[in-house]
């Protein structure tokens, strides 16, 4: 058995089992889908997702600052600081490496 027999044989099962599926069936009575009525805007809901994700993704900065003390708010800009710093050298570091391993750096 080569190849082309093997992959003409699977193919052949596979139809043959995808026509032996019952297609699936979706029960669904009228009140269970709403789309006329309802006082939701979609923009609305929209800037809501996408709010919510920005927040998940980016950080709540803006909710967290709202919430802290002023002296709160000062050790975390400290803090972001140092964070910032070590990024900037952490960055600089995987430069080096991309390089060297590229070969653009002989060492």
């Amino acid at each position: 058995m080569n190849l082309k027999e093997l992959k003409s044989m699977i193919a052949k099962e596979y139809k043959s089992y995808m026509m032996e599926q019952a297609a699936p069936t979706v029960d669904v009575d009228d009140m269970d889908v709403d789309a006329t009525e309802g006082d939701e805007n979609p923009e609305d809901t929209l800037k809501d997702i996408y709010d919510m994700l920005k927040d998940y993704f980016e950080g709540d900065a803006a909710g967290a600052d709202a919430d802290m003390d002023a002296g709160d708010a000062d050790m975390e800009d400290d803090a972001e600081d140092a964070d910032d710093a070590d990024a900037e050298e952490d960055a600089e570091a995987l430069q080096e490496r991309f390089k060297k391993l590229a070969n653009i750096i002989k060492g």
